[in-house]
Parts: structure tokens; C-alpha cells; sequence
């Protein structure tokens, strides 16, 4: 195939491969959880930052993403980890995460309000954890009912934790997380980031998953120049890959 234009920095994106529509990331726990798909999905890979994507699913609407993505068997392709099929929502490892944050950013409770980008839920089991520690949360989600009104004004922390992957309009994301983040917030970004040079194997990850919605994979150098072009510095501290236009000035952990 011809290349094409990379998202994240408009350099020239070469055809990596084919994968069979129905991988999922849960396969690499044993057997596959759907059959081998008669549908292949084509990646490229950027030579300029190692974005790695499918234009195949660009001109969906979120109806089609819904039917053939995230229907009623998506809890499949998006299972339990072996072992943790039963935990209860606030043992789950998303309440954790939430955990997690809310340590992070303890002391800011009356300060700040946030946002769940991909919430999973209204809320989700994230932004539970956030809500149980005294934070103002606001959720969204374009794929489930009930969570798919976009939230207006601006938020103070943003976080997508395992959603970036599953956009395809990256730019038209990013450009929204910007405009509504406040000018001293914080946006935290969860994504499994894949080297730079691309490995020749690439296509072979776990991570890079039609059925699961996997359709951009991120290297830094990817993230980095997306969010550049909306005025957001993005930097990845031990505690995340973060972003941010100027220092925040309330209660956090991220900065000293």
C-alpha cells in the first residue's frame, strides 16, 4: 500500500501489515476469545515519531464503533485478567488507579474539578475512587448511553486512563482536551507506549488489538508532538506521562 500522512506530525506513515479484526488483547492469556475474522485491518507506522494506526476506522460514526466494537460482546475482547474475574468494584485495579490519583492530587479536593475522558461509566470505577476521596468528578464516554453528553466549561485535571488508543481523530481529541482543560491544569494520559524505531515485529503486540478498539498506538515521541500542536507539554515523570500548558497552582504531587 502507499503511504499516508501520520496524524501526530504529518510525516510520511509506511504500510506495516494486516491484522485479523477479531485479535484482541485478551488472546495472550491462552486461546483466542474470537474466531479468526474473514475482515483484515491495515496499520501503518510513521517514519518521523513511530505512530502506529489504522485509517480503516476513520469514517466510522459511533453508531458503527457500537455495533461492531463496543456491542454486547465487547466484555470479551476486555476481560477480567485471569484470576480477578469476581473482585468487587472497589477492588477492581481501575478503583486502585483512582486510588492512585486521588493521592496524587490530595489536598486540592475544594480546589479543582475533573474529568473522566472514557469514563466507562457514570461514574466509572475510576472517578468512584475520586468521588470516595472528595473530588469533584465529571464523566464522559462516547460509547455507552447515558455518559455521552460532553461536558461543558473547563476542568483542572483531565485523565484518560486505557482511552487514547481507541480514538481515531486524535487531533480532534487532543484539540478538545485543550480547550477545556484550564490553563494551569493537569491532563494524565494512561496508553501503553510502543519503542522508537519501530520494531520490525510491531504488529505482533499484545496491545495493538482491532476487536478491543486498539486502533492508534502511541510511542512518546507521538504523544508528544499531538499535543504540541494544541499548546500542551507533554512529559513522562514516574508517575506517568502527564500535560500541561503552565505550572498548576494547586495541591499536587506531580510537581515540587
Amino acid at each position: 500500500m502507499d503511504p499516508i500522512v501520520c496524524k501526530c506530525c504529518g510525516n510520511r506513515s509506511e504500510f506495516r501489515g494486516a491484522i485479523d479484526f477479531n485479535k484482541t488483547c485478551h488472546d495472550r492469556f491462552g486461546e483466542r476469545v474470537f474466531g479468526i475474522s474473514q475482515i483484515l485491518v491495515n496499520y501503518f507506522a510513521c517514519i518521523g515519531c513511530g505512530f502506529i494506526f489504522t485509517p480503516d476506522m476513520d469514517e466510522w460514526s459511533v453508531y458503527k464503533f457500537a455495533e461492531l466494537i463496543y456491542n454486547e460482546d465487547y466484555s470479551k475482547a476486555d476481560g477480567a485478567i485471569p484470576g480477578f474475574e469476581h473482585t468487587s468494584r472497589k477492588e477492581s485495579f481501575s478503583y486502585k488507579n483512582g486510588m492512585r490519583l486521588a493521592e496524587m492530587l490530595d489536598g486540592s479536593q475544594s480546589e479543582i474539578t475533573l474529568l473522566d475522558f472514557g469514563a466507562g461509566g457514570n461514574p466509572g470505577d475510576t472517578g468512584l475512587a475520586l468521588i470516595d476521596r472528595g473530588f469533584n468528578v465529571s464523566s464522559f464516554d462516547p460509547h455507552i448511553s447515558g455518559v455521552n453528553d460532553y461536558p461543558k466549561g473547563k476542568f483542572d485535571f483531565v485523565y484518560l486512563i486505557e482511552v487514547i488508543e481507541h480514538c481515531h481523530n486524535v487531533d480532534e481529541v487532543a484539540a478538545w482536551i485543550s480547550k477545556h482543560l484550564a490553563r494551569d491544569g493537569i491532563v494524565h494520559i494512561q496508553t501503553l507506549l510502543h519503542g522508537f524505531p519501530t520494531a520490525a515485529d510491531v504488529l505482533s503486540s499484545w496491545y495493538i488489538a482491532p476487536r478491543n478498539g486498539h486502533i492508534s498506538i502511541f510511542t512518546l515521541q507521538a504523544l508528544t508532538l499531538l499535543f504540541r500542536k494544541f499548546g500542551i507539554n507533554i512529559v513522562q515523570t514516574v508517575f506517568g506521562v502527564i500535560g500541561f500548558k503552565e505550572k498548576p497552582k494547586f495541591a499536587n504531587k506531580y510537581f515540587v
